[in-house]
């Protein structure tokens, strides 16, 4: 079995997922969102000694933390080849705190969405009551290889519509599919499994209740997926692994 995480922090999560024998493989785009943070994280990955592990390790200026003195940094990564994926990059109108800073949150964006175009890489997208930005930028996103729509909110009408405008997207789904979100089983249900990306962002989508998500949660995010296909969990899986060797350039 092969399970790939579209998206987590890997940092936040303190060590890296631990699997049981059974799973042969795992991919996984890990997200940073400050220096420090990204120096960990390429540290954890460096030092994990579980051949089964395969990480894109992307960074991003977070929309809930639009720090615009990170563009430097950013590009430095860049122009070193550090980087699989530029992300999390995009809006959070969620709260009247994020909303307050809109105006840093459209300057980053627009330099990320510019820089995973100039640079050819995928860029994650977090965005929350902010769909319409989406489209508004749509003829930007084009210019981008891959879009990776985490913990995509819209419709299975609002992500066909993405794409048929030209957005090479794929959307990515987590826990809310285990507490019934009918938007993301909806999506799950009837998109084509090739646009479709799996996730934990663990250590953060938690459920009712729940402290934190771990990563080798994942699993469980696998099988309700297959539930809502109504196919086995090998073989969404396949597929899954395939979309997601598409989304981030994965040759292997």
């Amino acid at each position: 079995m092969t399970y790939t995480d579209a998206h987590f922090h890997l940092v936040q999560c303190g060590m890296p997922p631990q699997f049981s024998a059974d799973v042969t493989e795992y991919y996984a785009c890990t997200c940073a969102h400050d220096r420090a943070e990204f120096a960990r994280q390429q540290e954890m990955i460096a030092s994990c000694a579980d051949t089964r592990l395969h990480f894109v390790s992307a960074f991003g200026i977070h929309p809930q933390m639009p720090l615009e003195e990170n563009a430097g940094f950013l590009e430095d990564l860049l122009r070193g080849g550090k980087i699989g994926a530029i992300g999390e990059a995009g809006f959070d109108l969620f709260t009247p705190e994020f909303a307050a800073r809109i105006d840093r949150q459209e300057v980053v964006w627009a330099l990320q969405v510019e820089l995973a175009a100039l640079h050819g890489l995928p860029l994650v997208v977090h965005a929350r009551k902010a769909l319409e930005r989406l489209f508004r930028d749509a003829k930007k996103l084009k210019l981008v290889p891959a879009v990776v729509f985490h913990s995509f909110a819209g419709s299975p009408q609002d992500a066909l519509s993405l794409l048929h405008r030209g957005i090479n997207a794929f959307f990515s789904f987590g826990k809310p599919l285990l507490n019934g979100k009918k938007s993301a089983i909806s999506c799950v249900r009837s998109l084509p499994l090739e646009r479709l990306l799996l996730e934990t962002d663990a250590p953060f989508q938690t459920l009712r209740n729940e402290a934190r998500t771990a990563p080798e949660e994942i699993s469980r995010v696998y099988q309700t997926a297959a539930q809502i296909r109504g196919v086995g969990i090998e073989e969404i899986a396949a597929q899954i692994h395939e979309t997601f060797k598409m989304a981030y350039g994965i040759s292997r």
